[in-house]
């Protein structure tokens, strides 16, 4: 063997540029997260400051459980992730679809549709999160919307 093969630093240069390091870090931050939660267990040791919305008002934001929610999601357990936090159970699939159409600008056609409209995407999902705030802080949510010992 000749040893390692080394890619030319223009063409690293330009596969950055044509991926884009954006949903790359945000998936390595996802990682690095998902594994601090299945090593440390979130139900049994604060890993994150109380949440300031919370703190403030009162109110469950759309993020209070998430954290707990994610480590029994690592762990396997739905149901529980689900109690936890809703939301994030139910949007993680369109998040990995968001993530993949921007991690991967020309490798899926079937995903130009989502590149196209990301604007009105985001704009919906503001919305949805915002539903789920008062929904989750109304009579409606007191018993399944807000996490186990709020």
């Amino acid at each position: 063997m000749d040893g390692p093969v080394s890619i030319p630093s223009d063409s690293r240069s330009a596969l950055r540029a044509k991926l884009g390091t954006g949903p790359w870090a945000g998936a390595a931050v996802a990682a690095c997260g998902c594994v601090v939660v299945a090593i440390v267990d979130p139900t049994r040791h604060m890993l994150t400051p109380p949440c300031p919305v919370s703190q403030l008002t009162g109110w469950w934001c759309p993020f209070c459980g998430a954290t707990r929610a994610a480590s029994k999601l690592v762990r396997g357990d739905v149901s529980a992730a689900f109690r936890y936090n809703a939301l994030l159970v139910l949007l993680l699939p369109v998040v990995a679809l968001l993530w993949t159409a921007a991690a991967f600008p020309d490798r899926f056609e079937r995903l130009d549709w989502i590149r196209a409209r990301t604007r009105p995407i985001f704009s919906t999902l503001a919305v949805i999160f915002g539903m789920f705030f008062l929904l989750r802080n109304s009579p409606l949510g007191e018993g399944w919307l807000r996490f186990p010992g709020a």
